[in-house]
């Protein structure tokens, strides 16, 4: 799947049109739907061979899954139940998240990256409500908030020296980490992290999300939705690890934003902030 991305970035693209998610996203249809539910399945499967991580004890999964449980049951009163395919994706998040934090990897940062992801996910769905989504939308723009970075723990894990080393040079040049990434690494974290799901059949539009989250104007004939509602909840929220498409809105956000009659509204999702629970991973 590395080479898809390899042969599909903004560097390499032959096509005669733009790089878009028509034109490429056809390589994430490899895997296969996920099975239901049983607390069995472990993202090792993926990972296995290419990092170096130790068991977490039971406590910190009951931790993570009460954390996330408060914001779901904060969304059910609006949107209902969640459906139970978001809930598989959701619950593979939150395994990912554990793992990354039993690998060789700076413990800050995932907690960092978990706290963004999860006030992400809650505020992109308080987004899709306040634009009268459907619950399913709703749910999708909650899961695919604490989803959008999952590419970053995959960096972390599997190249975690040069992701760093990505980061830093982003931060201190005041870079874009999308061109940094596609430079050093071969394709972004937006990409990584659409790969890596696609492997679990995860919902076409949270991969949309995956890919897209920092840059959701190369997606044609654009209308508000789940990536819509992620990609203001991402710069709103403004965490996370340092990148482009965090705390700050560019040209082409605020273009895009106004194309869709919301500009207007980003002054009342940064009013939700001070009402974000602080979270991390203990």
């Amino acid at each position: 799947m590395i080479e898809c991305w390899r042969q599909t970035d903004d560097d390499s693209w032959k096509g005669e049109e733009e790089r878009t998610r028509e034109n490429w996203m056809f390589s994430f249809h490899t895997g296969k739907t996920l099975a239901p539910w049983s607390r069995s399945f472990s993202p090792r499967l993926v990972m296995k061979g290419h990092t170096q991580c130790d068991e977490l004890p039971s406590q910190a999964l009951l931790y993570l899954d009460l954390e996330v449980e408060m914001h779901v049951q904060a969304i059910v009163g609006d949107a209902g139940m969640i459906p139970v395919d978001l809930e598989r994706a959701l619950d593979l998040g939150i395994e990912v998240f554990l793992l990354s934090e039993g690998c060789a990897v700076n413990p800050s940062c995932i907690a960092a990256l978990w706290r963004h992801s999860l006030r992400t996910g809650y505020l992109a769905a308080r987004i899709a409500l306040n634009q009268g989504s459907n619950p399913r939308m709703v749910w999708q723009s909650f899961v695919g908030g604490i989803l959008h970075d999952i590419g970053m723990l995959v960096f972390l894990t599997q190249h975690p020296e040069v992701f760093t080393t990505v980061v830093e040079i982003s931060q201190s040049r005041g870079g874009s980490l999308a061109v940094l990434e596609r430079r050093l690494l071969g394709y972004t974290h937006g990409e990584s992290g659409a790969t890596f799901l696609a492997r679990w059949g995860i919902d076409e539009v949270l991969l949309s999300i995956a890919a897209f989250h920092d840059d959701p104007w190369k997606i044609p004939n654009a209308a508000f939705g789940p990536l819509t509602a992620v990609y203001a909840g991402n710069f709103v929220e403004g965490g996370g690890i340092a990148q482009d498409g965090d705390g700050v809105i560019g040209r082409e956000g605020e273009a895009y934003l106004t194309c869709l009659g919301l500009w207007d509204d980003l002054p009342i999702w940064q009013s939700w902030m001070p009402s974000i629970p602080q979270l991390a991973i203990h």
